[in-house]
């Protein structure tokens, strides 16, 4: 077996060596900044920075001069990843080399038109979308072992995987933090469980969408105004309400969910909301997405809950609805849609799974519970309000129905008192 001293190879053949091998643009920069030796696989530079130089050094914060100890994976703010691995000899350093780009997966055209739009960059548009398509793809895992291949192949040392540094240029942090924060402020206010400084509000809307009441949210008030919002960054006013709305999004998409509007709609409508709001920029546009929002997944519940059922039933729930306040009989709602008592019952028992009377019943207590929760209103009133002949009646149905007494339910769940 015939040894080869590796120091008898140049950096130009060591370099040739590494990019036949692995199909990779290799640079080589002395630490003046100069490009000694390029073989970039005629890929070019990414058409987004005014030059090669600038794709090299500024977004990847290369200084040539630096000494790194260790090989380090940039990346870009456009996904792109770059190998940086000091050069020495006898501690010496003789310059950098630079694997790449590459990336570590294949961008979707929706994702280069985002970066395109982003960047404005629409006279060039063939060029970014040629540059993409032409870069090597290179999971992680395998460029850290490039990297150290190229280490032991430059350095003669073979280092541990977990010796690899990966870093983000200044712009992919900066995308992260704002992403962060984002997140951030959607959780708080999640976690507090309000987006308008107002339990009672967001409660009776979430409950509107959750219903499919359509007819109800058109005289709701939709949007607070701006002045009610916390404000949830410190930079942009704009960005403040956009919090709140993403907020108003999310909590709205679950409350569909619980109406019955399958999840993937809801969570398709969900991230076509959100892509929306964030290329608007007035506060009347966000106003008016923030109503698009509310009568969408209010409009998609209803469409759900009358699919569910024959129209005789919706009929017979609608008038339910609107009439809870009053005394309801059999007999009316018999009469509202035209149908024989008995003929009636067996078939809203068929589709709803209990009667008519049982299904009154569970409307009402489930009013009571709204009262008990987002008003002062005394429970002596509420069993009046809801057309119960005695309070005690009241209180035996609700405590049968809902597990505890309207006075206990209230001391869990009343809101204004949590203010």
């Amino acid at each position: 077996m015939v040894l080869i001293n590796n120091d008898n190879y140049s950096i130009e053949d060591k370099c040739t060596l590494l990019k036949e091998t692995f199909d990779l643009p290799v640079f080589f920069v002395n630490p003046e900044g100069k490009v000694i030796h390029k073989d970039d696989n005629a890929v070019g530079p990414n058409p987004l920075y005014e030059n090669q130089k600038d794709m090299l050094f500024n977004p990847l914060s290369l200084n040539p001069s630096k000494n790194l100890h260790f090989p380090v994976i940039k990346k870009s703010a456009f996904s792109e990843k770059l190998v940086l691995i000091s050069v020495l000899q006898e501690e010496v350093l003789l310059g950098t080399l630079l694997i790449g780009p590459s990336l570590p997966f294949t961008l979707s055209e929706d994702v280069i038109s985002g970066i395109i739009n982003d960047w404005e960059a629409f006279f060039y548009q063939e060029k970014v979308i040629r540059y993409f398509k032409s870069l090597p793809i290179i999971g992680t895992d395998k460029l850290i072992n490039i990297s150290l291949f190229a280490n032991l192949l430059f350095n003669n040392k073979l280092l541990s995987p977990q010796s690899v540094v990966i870093t983000e240029s200044a712009e992919s942090v900066k995308e992260n933090k704002k992403n962060q924060q984002i997140d951030l402020a959607v959780s708080e206010n999640l976690q507090s469980n309000v987006f308008h400084h107002d339990h009672l509000f967001e409660k009776e809307i979430l409950y509107i969408v959750r219903e499919g009441r359509v007819e109800e949210l058109k005289s709701f008030p939709i949007v607070k105004e701006e002045e009610d919002y916390n404000l949830l960054s410190k930079t942009s006013y704009l960005r403040s309400v956009k919090y709140h709305i993403i907020t108003l999004i999310t909590l709205v998409s679950r409350a569909s969910i619980e109406g019955g509007l399958h999840e993937e709609i809801a969570f398709s409508l969900h991230d076509r909301f959100i892509l929306q709001l964030e290329e608007l920029k007035r506060l009347d546009d966000i106003r008016s997405l923030a109503k698009d929002v509310l009568f969408t997944y209010t409009e998609k519940v209803k469409q759900v809950n009358d699919e569910r059922f024959s129209r005789t039933i919706t009929v017979c729930k609608d008038y339910i609805f609107k009439h809870i306040y009053e005394e309801i009989s059999h007999d009316d709602i018999a009469n509202k849609v035209e149908l024989n008592p008995k003929y009636l019952s067996r078939l809203f028992k068929k589709e709803v799974g209990i009667t008519v009377n049982e299904y009154i019943q569970q409307k009402k207590i489930d009013e009571a519970k709204k009262i008990l929760a987002y008003s002062k209103t005394p429970i002596s009133e509420i069993f009046s309000l809801l057309n119960y002949n005695d309070q005690s009646y009241f209180t035996k149905v609700f405590k049968k129905t809902v597990g505890i007494t309207p006075k206990q339910y209230r001391e869990k769940h009343h809101l204004l008192e949590k203010k």
